[in-house]
C-alpha cells in the first residue's frame, strides 16, 4: 500500500491551508502578514517538487493534489487583490475559466473511462510563476506603499506575462484532453 503521508504531500497540503490564511489577513488589512503567508505557500510549490524529486516520494495523490493547491492559492490571490483593485478582473477570470476548462475536460475524460492527463505543462509552470511574481510584487508595492504610477506598468507586464503563459497552458491542456479523449478505452 503507497505511503500517502509524505513530506511533499504535507507542503502542498499546507499550501492549501496558507491560502485562506493569507485571504483572511488581506481582508483586515494586515498587508505584511498576508504577503509572509503568500511567499511561503509559494514556497512550498517549489519545495514539494523537490522533496517529491530528492526523497523519491513521487504519489498519483501528489500529482492530484499539487495543481488544486496552486489554483486555489491562484485564485483566493488574484481575487482578493482585484477587490482592492491592484490587479483587472480580466486576470483571475482567465485563469479561473482556464482551471474549469481544465476540470471540465477531466470530468469529460472520467466519464469517457479514459486516462486522465495529470502532469503539468512546462508553460502551465511559467504561468503559476508569473501569478505568484504578479501577486508578490502587487503585495510588495502596497506594503513598501510604492507609487502606483512607478509600479502599475511593472504590474501590468507581468500580469500580461502571466495571462500570455496562462492561454497558451489553456491550449495545451485542450489539446491533451483531445488526444487522451481519442484514444480507445481499455477493455477488461
Amino acid at each position: 500500500m503507497p505511503r500517502r503521508l509524505t513530506l511533499p504531500n504535507a507542503l502542498t497540503a499546507s499550501r492549501i491551508v496558507l491560502a485562506p490564511v493569507f485571504l483572511v489577513l488581506y481582508a483586515r488589512g494586515d498587508t505584511v502578514r498576508a504577503l509572509a503567508a503568500f511567499a511561503a505557500a509559494a514556497a512550498t510549490d517549489v519545495l514539494d517538487g523537490l522533496a517529491a524529486r530528492v526523497l523519491r516520494q513521487h504519489s498519483r495523490l501528489g500529482a492530484f493534489l499539487d495543481p488544486i493547491a496552486d489554483k486555489f492559492l491562484a485564485a483566493c490571490a488574484l481575487f482578493a487583490l482585484w477587490q482592492r483593485g491592484r490587479l483587472p478582473l480580466w486576470l483571475p477570470l482567465l485563469v479561473i475559466s482556464r482551471d474549469a476548462a481544465q476540470l471540465a475536460g477531466a470530468a469529460a475524460l472520467r466519464w469517457l473511462r479514459r486516462e486522465i492527463p495529470v502532469a503539468p505543462t512546462r508553460i502551465g509552470k511559467y504561468a503559476t510563476f508569473g501569478i505568484a511574481a504578479t501577486v508578490v510584487l502587487s503585495l510588495a508595492a502596497e506594503f513598501l506603499a510604492w507609487p502606483p504610477r512607478q509600479v502599475a506598468p511593472v504590474v501590468a507586464a507581468l500580469g500580461l506575462v502571466a495571462a500570455e503563459c496562462v492561454t497558451v497552458s489553456w491550449f495545451q491542456y485542450f489539446l491533451y484532453f483531445v488526444r487522451s479523449a481519442r484514444v480507445p478505452a481499455d477493455t477488461p
